[in-house]
């Protein structure tokens, strides 16, 4: 809050500015009392031209220029300066020979001395010029009881058959009055006008200084505090933390983190806009914070993201998340609009989980993102699920290097019609047979990919892998499609049609004989940005298929909408069906939803001959499953293929497909 009181800025401003206006002046007054000297000065020299030019023109002979004067020279010289020169405020008057020495001066006592130090003055004397300077006279040259202080002026004066040199000294008092009677006023003047200017300046920083109090003030909380909530932000969070850390360690205590992030907030922004999103932030942290406790912090980290510090235990804390996720069951009302959301919650605690600041924070984050991808809504730290331990990261390194090297293998799972047992199509699966590790299943490297940013490199790799095995097949007579597993980061990167369409016509693979399989939960990510792209790769001819259909939350909705060709039955619902009365339903509604929108349907999981009869007299249109074959090398699949007969739907194919 800021006082009417003036600030301490302003007084130090004030000191500053009156300390640096004083120099400003002083030094101004310097310039000025100078350049007034000198005009004085200049004034008085062209005096001393003027008498020399006129009172003494016609009266000096050559010789008074030539050698120290007699007695009687010297008596008509001193009767001249008397009447002519001296009573003009000069003091004392000199000739001078061309050789420095003094022939005449109306001091006697100076006639005949040699002036050696004032030579180069008398020779540019004797060349016509006039010079000035001050210097001081001693008491007795000037009859006083003191020395006095006279500007000297060498003067040249013409005389019969050429020029010679005198000096005049004046009295430097009247100089001095006059200089200091035109500077005192300016001095005033200018003092009295940097006193109005201080004055007139005092108001003017107090109203800046308070103004630039509050921007500070402002700055200082726009650092520390979230400018939609008001609650501490990530910096004065980490600081807390830290310091809570230290006080555990201090102790013996212990200190816990909570990250809190809300399900699916992304969709509210985009379906109510996002002036929406920040009331439903702000009433959140309202009422979050009224389940604080005053030991405890909550903070807001950016975006949909909040969390937690406080004193507790793990598993203290998770009875907080309990609490919190209680808080959350009455709705919010935004924009009239009543809104359930849910938040997935993630704890790591000091010391259990970390010693400092940076590791609790990270492992919060990852148990944050462990209870998200689980739907468990609270998640305590564990490191063996967590993927970006050093280990982890040290395998992503290697994944980079598989990748560029084509490391990588791919195995193909077969799919099969129902209605003739002819082997069509087969998913492409990535294997990686690590040369020192050995095998690592896809469930190890492949969550690494995405989280390292891997994971489009990871899926054109495959992508071009498996349609140039494709081409392979249709050159040897097999005419196959393959089908190829896409994440979120491949259908939100708008390049992937140019990519595909550039494979596709660099392997000879029809459009049609590459399937792209996505989740449910793919589509969720970008609604809109996934569409565009998908629309782009179904006019391209591709087809298209939703893997894992019925585990996802938004099916039907989403199946109304996307270009889909393809509906796949998870493998959870098949491998159960003929004993489990509740996946049977859930297989057969599925099929009949399928037919009716004229779409394929493959079931995954089929390991039994009795799921084969089921799924073929209930419709279904392909099967997938070790029933038929596990996946396989390229080199054995094809000696499957020549098993199952494909060569008669092969002859089928082409003559349905001519090109």
């Amino acid at each position: 809050m800021v006082t009417t009181d003036p600030p301490r800025l302003v007084l130090r401003f004030a000191v500053s500015t009156c300390f640096a206006l004083a120099l400003a002046a002083a030094a101004i007054l310097m310039v000025v009392r100078h350049l007034v000297t000198v005009q004085a000065e200049r004034a008085a020299t062209s005096q001393a031209r003027v008498i020399a030019n006129s009172a003494l023109r016609g009266s000096l002979l050559p010789s008074d220029f030539e050698h120290p004067v007699d007695a009687s020279r010297r008596a008509t010289l001193d009767g001249l300066f008397q009447a002519r020169v001296l009573d003009e405020g000069i003091m004392l008057a000199e000739l001078y020979d061309r050789n420095g020495d003094v022939t005449y001066s109306t001091d006697h006592h100076l006639v005949g001395r040699n002036s050696t130090g004032q030579l180069g003055h008398v020779r540019e004397t004797l060349a016509g010029t006039v010079r000035g300077d001050a210097t001081t006279l001693p008491a007795a040259a000037t009859g006083s009881d003191h020395p006095h202080r006279v500007l000297r002026t060498y003067a040249p004066v013409a005389v019969q058959g050429g020029v010679g040199a005198i000096a005049l000294f004046q009295d430097y008092e009247p100089i001095s009055r006059a200089a200091s009677s035109t500077f005192l006023p300016t001095a005033g003047v200018f003092e009295a006008a940097l006193i109005l200017l201080f004055i007139a300046l005092v108001p003017i920083l107090r109203r800046v200084t308070v103004r630039l109090r509050r921007q500070m003030e402002e700055i200082q909380h726009r650092a520390l505090y979230d400018q939609l909530t008001g609650l501490p932000n990530r910096n004065l969070f980490r600081d807390r933390v830290e310091q809570s850390i230290l006080t555990a360690q201090r102790e013996g205590g212990s200190a816990a983190v909570m990250f809190l992030d809300i399900d699916h907030f992304k969709e509210i922004n985009d379906t109510l806009g996002h002036e929406a999103g920040d009331a439903l932030l702000q009433a959140l942290g309202a009422r979050l914070r009224d389940e604080m406790r005053a030991s405890e912090t909550l903070a807001r980290l950016g975006g949909d993201e909040f969390a937690i510090l406080s004193s507790a235990s793990a598993e203290e804390a998770v009875l907080l998340a309990e609490r919190l996720h209680g808080a959350l069951q009455e709705a919010f009302v935004v924009c009239d609009f009543p809104l359930e959301i849910a938040m997935s919650v993630g704890i790591a605690t000091s010391p259990e989980h970390g010693e400092d600041v940076d590791t609790v924070l990270r492992h919060a984050d990852v148990a944050m993102y462990l209870a998200k991808e689980a739907h468990a809504g609270t998640a305590v730290y564990d490191s063996e699920q967590d993927m970006n331990d050093a280990a982890r990261l040290a395998l992503a390194g290697e994944l980079r290097r598989a990748i560029e090297n084509e490391e990588l293998v791919l195995h193909f799972q077969p799919k099969a019609e129902l209605e003739s047992g002819c082997i069509v199509g087969v998913e492409a699966l990535v294997r990686w047979q690590h040369p020192e590790r050995g095998f690592i299943p896809p469930n190890e490297f492949v969550p690494i990919a995405e989280r390292t940013g891997l994971i489009k490199p990871l899926s054109r790799y495959v992508v071009a892998t498996a349609l140039r095995q494709c081409g392979a097949w249709r050159a040897a007579g097999l005419d196959l499609h393959v089908a190829v597993n896409l994440t979120i980061p491949d259908l939100l990167d708008l390049e992937l049609p140019d990519v595909i369409a550039g494979l596709l016509g660099e392997t000879l693979v029809r459009p049609d004989q590459l399937e792209l399989e996505i989740t449910e939960s793919t589509i969720l990510a970008d609604p809109f940005r996934v569409r565009q792209v998908l629309t782009s790769l179904n006019e391209m001819g591709l087809r298209l298929a939703i893997d894992d259909f019925g585990t996802g939350y938004s099916s039907l909705a989403y199946l109304r909408r996307l270009p889909v060709q393809t509906i796949k039955i998870d493998r959870s619902f098949v491998m159960d069906m003929c004993e489990n009365p509740s996946d049977a339903t859930i297989v057969r509604s599925t099929i009949d939803l399928g037919r009716n929108l004229g779409l394929d349907v493959v079931a995954e999981g089929v390991e039994t001959q009795e799921a084969w009869n089921a799924l073929r007299a209930q419709g279904c249109t392909l099967a997938q499953g070790y029933f038929i074959s596990k996946p396989l090398p390229a080199e054995e699949l094809t000696g499957l293929l020549e098993e199952r007969g494909l060569h008669a739907h092969v002859a089928r194919a082409r003559a349905n497909h001519p090109g």
